[in-house]
């Protein structure tokens, strides 16, 4: 059996340090035979192109050298090589089985040789023999964990590079900065997307990513998504216009604002459709003054034609809000004031101006409405019949209601 070191590499028994400080000086033919046998036996190695598979044959006879040299020394079988080869495989997309076979075929290969030269020393017993095939047999149960653990480390640093990579372009598009863009290769394929448009940018209090694209990706829609410190900023692409068939299909823009509203937990606010990516951060704007003309505490997606006049306050909102309370603050002021800005935003709302049906829906008499509504216009001096005054006190209110933002 190998002798465990201090560090945690193995030492192998005098016999196979003879052998292996042998073996060193042909390790380029023992190369030669461990690329042919790899790249005959395991199909993703024959499918390489002709630089990797040079890389694959430079690999092998370091991997060699470092761990007959170990050997012959009797010192621990060092990894380095090892972790290097693994760590390149992985990146070049070469499965994990299938590095672990070629690690099998190379500790085969090697086994045979350092066994032949065993039988032939002096005075070697069939109980060494036993020993040294034991001892490379623990070299390779040692190494197929490391090829196993490296191989997965690498794979968790390649998804966080290429996490980190999509965060940087999302930034620089939602952000505006177009050289960053394209400094850094920056391609909608990166990101996941179609080349071409149409795109929505969405901006949704909401801070789970995955049910986020999970919700859109049921209605067929590919999105990317930033965390940002008030929710997530995203980019969805809508379904090709040209290849949309049948009257009843339902539109792009309609089909993210239910999969958007379904999913999120707070409010979502949602751009017009643009065609180009370096348009995204004008997009976002829009996104987020459709998401600031919903009060705080509602839980659905909007786009900026839902409530034009609200999304308008949202744009302005410290001016719109100053307004607002200098026009309503003689109503603010009274003592009923809680009625009366009960009715005139039930009316503001109405669809009809029906003082019946605000009635119905504030449970009171339709002559108690019209008493709040008269009140109100002599508190503010605005006239409920002039288009103008009635934009101002809609304004007003929205501003109000927007007024926790």
């Amino acid at each position: 059996m190998p002798e465990q070191h201090a560090d945690g590499g193995l030492i192998v028994p005098p016999l196979l340090s003879v052998c292996a400080a042998e073996l060193v000086e042909r390790v380029d033919a023992l190369a030669d035979d461990l690329f042919r046998a790899i790249t005959a036996e395991i199909a993703p190695y024959a499918q390489l192109s002709e630089e990797v598979r040079a890389d694959v044959r430079d690999f092998n006879e370091r991997n060699l050298h470092e761990q007959l040299t170990c050997m012959a020394d009797h010192r621990p079988v060092r990894t380095d090589s090892t972790r290097q080869c693994v760590r390149r495989r992985a990146t070049q997309g070469v499965p994990l089985d299938a590095v672990l076979h070629a690690f099998r075929i190379g500790y085969r290969l090697m086994a045979h040789a350092l066994i032949e030269r065993a039988t032939q020393q002096p005075g070697t017993t069939m109980d060494d023999i036993a020993q040294a095939s034991m001892s490379i047999w623990s070299l390779l149960d040692a190494a197929s964990q490391t090829v196993n653990d490296v191989y997965r480390e690498t794979l968790v640093g390649l998804a966080r590079a290429d996490e980190l990579q999509r965060l940087l372009l999302l930034d620089a598009l939602l952000t505006g900065k177009t050289a960053d863009w394209a400094r850094l290769g920056g391609t909608a394929a990166s990101l996941g997307l179609p080349e071409q448009g149409p795109y929505i940018c969405v901006v949704a209090e909401h801070s789970d990513v995955t049910a986020m694209e999970q919700a859109l990706l049921r209605s067929g829609l590919r999105s990317a998504w930033r965390p940002r410190p008030d929710g997530l900023a995203g980019i969805v692409a809508l379904p090709d216009p040209a290849l949309s068939s049948g009257s009843a299909r339902v539109p792009g823009p309609a089909l993210v604002l239910e999969a958007v509203g379904t999913a999120v937990t707070g409010r979502a606010g949602l751009s017009p459709v643009y065609t180009r990516l370096r348009e995204s951060a004008d997009a976002l704007r829009l996104a987020t003054l459709a998401r600031a003309s919903l009060p705080s505490g509602t839980h659905r997606a909007v786009t900026l034609d839902h409530d034009p006049a609200a999304a308008l306050v949202a744009a302005g909102h410290d001016l719109a809000l100053r307004l607002g309370i200098t026009l309503l603050d003689p109503v603010l002021a009274a003592p009923d004031r809680k009625d009366l800005m009960e009715t005139l935003t039930a009316w503001l709302d109405s669809d009809t101006g029906s003082t019946t049906e605000i009635a119905e829906a504030l449970y009171c008499h339709r002559n108690t409405v019209r008493n709040r509504l008269d009140r109100v216009s002599r508190l503010t001096g605005r006239s409920l019949l002039r288009p103008a005054d009635v934009a101002a006190l809609y304004a007003g209110v929205r501003a109000l209601k927007l007024g926790t933002h």
